[in-house]
Protein backbone atom coordinates (compact mmCIF):
# COMPACT_ATOMS: atom_id res chain seq x y z
CA UNK A 1 0.00 0.00 0.00
CA UNK A 2 1.59 3.25 -1.16
CA UNK A 3 0.10 5.44 1.55
CA UNK A 4 1.53 3.14 4.22
CA UNK A 5 4.99 3.51 2.69
CA UNK A 6 4.55 7.30 2.60
CA UNK A 7 3.47 7.36 6.25
CA UNK A 8 6.49 5.29 7.27
CA UNK A 9 8.80 7.61 5.36
CA UNK A 10 7.24 10.73 6.91
CA UNK A 11 7.47 9.09 10.33
CA UNK A 12 11.19 8.44 9.92
CA UNK A 13 11.83 11.99 8.69
CA UNK A 14 9.84 13.53 11.55
CA UNK A 15 11.87 11.47 14.02
CA UNK A 16 15.22 12.51 12.53
CA UNK A 17 14.28 16.19 12.37
CA UNK A 18 13.01 16.06 15.94
CA UNK A 19 16.30 14.56 17.12
CA UNK A 20 18.26 17.21 15.21
CA UNK A 21 16.32 20.07 16.79
CA UNK A 22 16.67 18.42 20.20
CA UNK A 23 20.46 18.36 19.80
CA UNK A 24 20.34 22.07 18.95
CA UNK A 25 18.27 22.72 22.11
CA UNK A 26 15.24 23.85 20.15
CA UNK A 27 12.93 21.82 22.34
CA UNK A 28 9.69 23.50 21.26
CA UNK A 29 10.38 22.58 17.62
CA UNK A 30 11.56 19.10 18.61
CA UNK A 31 8.40 18.55 20.66
CA UNK A 32 6.11 19.62 17.80
CA UNK A 33 7.93 17.26 15.43
CA UNK A 34 7.59 14.55 18.08
CA UNK A 35 3.84 15.11 18.19
CA UNK A 36 3.71 14.77 14.40
CA UNK A 37 5.75 11.57 14.68
CA UNK A 38 3.35 10.20 17.29
CA UNK A 39 0.30 10.96 15.15
CA UNK A 40 1.93 9.36 12.11
CA UNK A 41 2.82 6.30 14.24
CA UNK A 42 -0.83 6.00 15.31
CA UNK A 43 -1.93 6.10 11.67
CA UNK A 44 0.77 3.67 10.55
CA UNK A 45 -0.17 1.14 13.23
CA UNK A 46 -3.77 1.07 12.02
CA UNK A 47 -2.83 0.93 8.34
CA UNK A 48 -0.98 -2.31 8.82
CA UNK A 49 -3.61 -4.26 10.68
CA UNK A 50 -7.18 -5.19 11.28
CA UNK A 51 -8.08 -1.66 12.32
CA UNK A 52 -7.48 -0.14 8.88
CA UNK A 53 -11.12 0.97 8.78
CA UNK A 54 -10.39 3.21 11.80
CA UNK A 55 -7.69 5.23 10.04
CA UNK A 56 -8.43 8.95 9.95
CA UNK A 57 -6.33 12.00 9.30
CA UNK A 58 -8.25 14.26 11.68
CA UNK A 59 -5.34 14.44 14.14
CA UNK A 60 -2.91 15.75 11.52
CA UNK A 61 -4.23 19.30 10.82
CA UNK A 62 -3.82 20.58 14.41
CA UNK A 63 -0.29 19.18 14.60
CA UNK A 64 0.61 20.67 11.21
CA UNK A 65 -0.82 24.05 12.25
CA UNK A 66 1.31 24.05 15.38
CA UNK A 67 4.38 23.05 13.42
CA UNK A 68 3.74 25.72 10.79
CA UNK A 69 4.10 28.39 13.44
CA UNK A 70 7.46 27.00 14.55
CA UNK A 71 9.22 26.49 11.20
CA UNK A 72 10.97 29.85 11.44
CA UNK A 73 12.40 28.87 14.85
CA UNK A 74 14.12 25.81 13.39
CA UNK A 75 17.59 25.65 11.91
CA UNK A 76 17.23 27.19 8.40
CA UNK A 77 18.10 23.96 6.58
CA UNK A 78 15.85 21.96 8.87
CA UNK A 79 13.10 24.54 8.39
CA UNK A 80 13.09 23.80 4.66
CA UNK A 81 12.99 20.07 5.40
CA UNK A 82 10.09 20.59 7.80
CA UNK A 83 8.19 22.48 5.10
CA UNK A 84 8.76 19.60 2.66
CA UNK A 85 7.65 17.11 5.33
CA UNK A 86 4.51 19.15 5.99
CA UNK A 87 3.62 19.10 2.27
CA UNK A 88 4.07 15.33 2.25
CA UNK A 89 1.92 14.90 5.35
CA UNK A 90 -0.79 17.12 3.88
CA UNK A 91 -0.81 14.88 0.79
CA UNK A 92 -1.00 11.79 3.01
CA UNK A 93 -3.93 13.34 4.90
CA UNK A 94 -5.87 13.81 1.67
CA UNK A 95 -5.18 10.19 0.69
CA UNK A 96 -6.56 9.00 4.02
CA UNK A 97 -9.87 10.81 3.59
CA UNK A 98 -12.41 8.22 2.44
CA UNK A 99 -13.93 8.78 -0.98
CA UNK A 100 -17.67 9.19 -1.63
Amino acid sequence: MEVQRDVRSALAIAYELSRHEHVLNREHVSQALGELKDELARIEAKLGGERIHEVTAEGLPPVLKQLEGLVEDADPVVGDQIKALMRSVERIATELVPGP
